[in-house]
């Protein structure tokens, strides 16, 4: 069977895609992925060793970028979406898939568009999408896929009658391989310190990093038995790396990290914005979360997630808006709450218990397994 998975565009849609193509290339079949030309899909499939546009096992192709901008741009929006769309029917006409998989984002409609002008020739159309809210691009290609996989059962009502399945969100092979023993060594980090993980997503998060700069004088005291690892994005690495020495924290700061896995077995507690893939990460380590939804996502679909979480018991939750009133009072909110969690391990136990509930561990084998049923009918037709 060939799948072409469209996966670009943000970690939160290419993570999962890149899952998904693990499984399918175990189970031999071929895959294609279509990214985007971000720097963030260029920096992940570097770190990957199983996604290259040189490998021979997993393909990549680029889709150019089409993001929606507003009724004023719309015209601008249209010409974009024609390219991609004819470079993903370029694409299909090449690959000559089996089944197309859509993972939402700016790469995923016109990949689905695409499927759908290759339909006289069999090929089938599958999204998932991981929010309990779906975006903007699901909400169009839904209406021309054949099925419809979401992440968390919240979701399904929003595609009508299309036929769908709950089948979690997949994380990559090595998040499914649970903690890492050393993991803590290896990111040069002391093994009996309380551990603290700031993740404000693939691109890093100004807020987040903000809000816990000015609560590190307020946690300074806890100096000797607590250490952070905090994945800043680009932009704020420096000013974080040099706000954690002047206030004498032992910190491993890092625009991006390439093995999530040992930063998840590091931590105690983690710190983080409430998009899909993050939190079904979070949910797979067992992690008492902290979680700070963007408050401009579509739908507002990070908060509905993280009331998800926050319903569980898995997390507690701090809107943006409290985050972002003045200096003393952001940085006293990020304080009481990280230093609430670290002084109370039974709340951590019960939480982490909670989180770990919500992991669906094989979601990427669900999910191939639904492509495979679509795949065996387009080979009987």
């Amino acid at each position: 069977m060939k799948v072409m998975i469209a996966c670009g565009g943000t970690g939160g849609h290419l993570f999962p895609g890149m899952a998904v193509a693990e499984v399918l290339h175990a189970r031999r079949h071929q895959v294609r992925l279509l990214v985007s030309e971000k720097a963030i899909d260029q920096t992940a499939l570097a770190v990957s060793t199983g996604c290259s546009s040189r490998s021979d096992s997993i393909a990549v192709a680029v889709v150019p970028a089409m993001g929606y901008e507003g009724a004023g741009r719309l015209i601008k929006f249209g010409l974009r979406l024609a390219k991609a769309t004819r470079v993903c029917v370029a694409a299909c006409e090449e690959f000559e898939p089996d089944v197309v998989l859509g993972m939402g984002g700016f790469t995923s409609a016109p990949a689905i568009f695409g499927a759908r002008w290759f339909r006289k020739r069999g090929t089938a159309a599958v999204i998932h999408e991981s929010n309990a809210v779906p975006g903007k691009s699901n909400r169009w290609a839904g209406r021309l896929a054949d099925h419809v996989a979401v992440g968390l059962a919240d979701c399904a009502r929003y595609f009508g009658r299309k036929p769908v399945t709950v089948t979690g969100t997949p994380i990559r092979e090595a998040l499914r391989r649970g903690k890492v023993a050393d993991a803590r060594a290896q990111l040069g980090l002391e093994t009996g310190r309380l551990t603290v993980l700031v993740a404000g997503g693939s691109q890093g998060s100004h807020a987040i990093n903000e809000g816990v700069a000015l609560a590190l004088p307020r946690l300074k005291s806890r100096a000797a038995a607590l250490q952070f690892v905090h994945l800043t994005g680009a932009k704020d690495e420096e000013f974080l790396r040099e706000t954690y020495e002047t206030n004498g924290l032992r910190a491993m700061v890092m625009s991006f990290c390439g093995q999530m896995e040992l930063a998840y077995s590091a931590a105690d507690v983690v710190v983080a914005r409430s998009g899909a893939s993050t939190l079904t990460e979070i949910a797979a380590f067992g992690l008492p979360a902290i979680l700070v939804p963007y408050p401009h996502a579509a739908g507002n679909h990070q908060w509905h997630n993280a009331r998800v979480f926050e319903r569980a018991g898995a997390a507690w939750l701090i809107e943006q808006s409290s985050a972002d009133g003045e200096a003393a009072e952001r940085g006293e909110r990020f304080a009481r709450v990280i230093g609430g969690l670290l002084d109370d391990e039974a709340g951590r136990g019960r939480m982490a218990k909670a989180a770990r509930s919500l992991a669906v561990d094989d979601a990427a084998d669900r999910i191939a397994i639904l492509l495979e049923q679509y795949g065996e009918q387009t080979a009987t037709n």
